[in-house]
């Protein structure tokens, strides 16, 4: 594992990330129950803020990318969702919810919401306070989680079909209207 400042920050869709835990970004996976501190130190240095947010977005999309978007994930997150790399779940198999017809048209509501933020206190990350060093030299992982936001999303969609003669775009606006 490299040790450096490259902080990364990605979404959990749905995977069980915890404060200390460690994760391959070449292989976009966690590494279950292998940390380098021992768990009491974990809990004993972890600081919470509140960090309450709210907020609601109504769209309507028509393809994959557009869901991954409104997912709102980006860079290689949004390349492991779209090659399957990552297998999404919780509010995240939104993505995964196709059109059963053409005619079919749909709106979402992205309803998001962040309650705080778990942090590990520096003071600890420190080499010589490790106590599972021989992980650094195995190379499964690549970071450390040192921070978890908590909140959720919820999509919520909605969908109309469409007769032959109706514009899309019409049926879009009403839907939207309706939500």
């Amino acid at each position: 594992m490299a040790v450096g400042n490259d902080t990364i920050e990605m979404m959990a869709l749905g995977r069980p990330f915890r404060l200390g835990m460690l994760y391959d970004y070449r292989r976009d996976k966690l590494i279950p129950a292998v940390t380098l501190w021992d768990p009491d130190v974990l809990k004993n240095n972890c600081t919470t803020t509140p960090q309450p947010y709210t907020n609601y977005i109504i769209k309507a999309e028509n393809s994959l990318n557009d869901k991954v978007n409104l997912l709102g994930a980006e860079g290689s997150m949004k390349l492991s969702i779209l090659s399957g790399l990552v297998d999404v779940s919780g509010s995240a198999k939104y993505v995964n919810d196709r059109k059963m017809t053409k005619r079919l048209e749909r709106v979402t509501l992205k309803y998001s919401t962040t309650l705080r933020f778990e942090q590990l206190s520096m003071s600890h990350l420190d080499k010589k306070k490790m106590i599972h060093t021989d992980v650094l030299d195995q190379d499964v992982a690549t970071h450390v989680v040192i921070g978890i936001v908590y909140g959720a999303d919820a999509f919520f969609v909605f969908n109309r079909e469409s007769s032959q003669n109706e514009d899309s775009t019409l049926v879009h606006g009403k839907v939207e209207v309706l939500v």
